[in-house]
């Protein structure tokens, strides 16, 4: 009975673990120039009727669209509770922060619809598509072409989960706005920026393998 035995091992050579390193190099340096604008897509509706904010959108991103809207918009704001300070505020949620900094800017409440998220502990992009389903319902406007508001890198996988939410019965599009504070064309040089595109791609994979059903 033999314990052991003799197999043939191939190993790179020099040349081959060099050829390897610039391969990799190489694949790196195209993921970098590729992985954001990938993600952050771009698809608008030149007809939309509404205007979907995500209600995490920072100020300057927030003025700036405000600013560029005609007048009349209706907009629909998302979000889930604050977890930070929320009990010490009117404002409970991100979606409800976003209507208030709406109004302090300029917006009508009547043009604003609040579709708070409720509490969910995974899935919150997707938990939001769907409460703003419900409000669109509620009001009769599902149907009714949209444009989703987002940032940068969040854009793509926004746009497939409100399309899995909504399902055929409305036509979407998605804009991603550029952030002020981080370069995220080039992700590489900022710590914060490389977490936030590396995060968003992996969640891109995520929802790529999981089973949405409304």
């Amino acid at each position: 009975m033999k314990l052991v035995r003799k197999t043939e091992v191939w190993r790179p050579t020099r040349w081959g673990v060099l050829l390897i390193f610039l391969l990799l190099v190489v694949a790196g340096m195209s993921l970098s120039r590729s992985l954001y604008p990938f993600l952050a897509q771009n698809h608008p509706l030149p007809q939309a009727e509404l205007t979907i904010i995500e209600g995490w959108l920072p100020d300057a991103e927030l003025v700036l669209m405000v600013a560029k809207m005609e007048p009349g918009t209706f907009w629909i704001t998302t979000g889930g509770p604050i977890k930070l300070g929320g009990s010490l505020f009117d404002e409970k949620t991100y979606a409800e922060v976003t209507t208030a900094r709406l109004q302090k800017l300029g917006v009508s409440s009547g043009v604003i619809l609040t579709a708070s998220t409720p509490d969910v502990d995974a899935d919150r992009t997707y938990a939001s598509a769907l409460a703003v389903r419900r409000a669109l319902e509620a009001r009769g406007l599902l149907g009714c072409p949209a444009n989703i508001y987002t940032l940068g890198a969040h854009s793509r996988r926004s746009f497939f989960l409100y399309k899995k939410a909504f399902g055929s019965q409305a036509p979407l599009g998605v804009i991603a706005l550029e952030s002020e504070g981080l370069d995220l064309r080039h992700w590489g040089r900022s710590s914060l920026a490389f977490r936030g595109v590396v995060g968003e791609g992996i969640a891109w994979l995520y929802v790529q393998c999981t089973r949405w059903k409304y």
